[in-house]
């Protein structure tokens, strides 16, 4: 991570080559290290959500999909006494052999951020 980079995200799984049908554990870390502290606001209680695509670009799975989240305003504040959020899914599915992008994004209304990385399932 560069020096100047204060505050971001950083998007990882717990492997970079799967079997098929093997668990996939994704992490969002959301971090301030500024001595100031940040405010994400959202539209509900949605905080973040996953996506898998295939390598055409097509979505194999979303994990808010089908997912209820209340309609109410909410906020999380990073900063020095506070400075990660870490948000953490599994997929449980089968995918089929091939390259995947795994994207990761903060829902936050007046910042929100996304990252990926491509996964190999052999």
């Amino acid at each position: 991570m560069d020096q100047k980079t204060q505050y971001g995200i950083l998007l990882s799984t717990d492997n970079v080559v799967y079997q098929s049908g093997e668990i996939i554990t994704i992490k969002l870390k959301v971090f301030n290290y500024s001595a100031e502290t940040i405010d994400f606001h959202f539209n509900s209680s949605q905080r973040y959500d996953f996506i898998i695509e295939d390598k055409e670009g097509n979505e194999v799975w979303r994990w808010s999909e089908g997912r209820m989240f209340a309609q109410m305003l909410g906020e999380k504040i990073l900063g020095p006494n506070n400075p990660e959020a870490i948000y953490t899914v599994e997929y449980k599915g089968k995918l089929s052999l091939g390259y995947y992008k795994v994207t990761g994004i903060l829902v936050a209304k007046d910042r929100p951020m996304s990252g990926s990385i491509i996964i190999e399932v052999k």
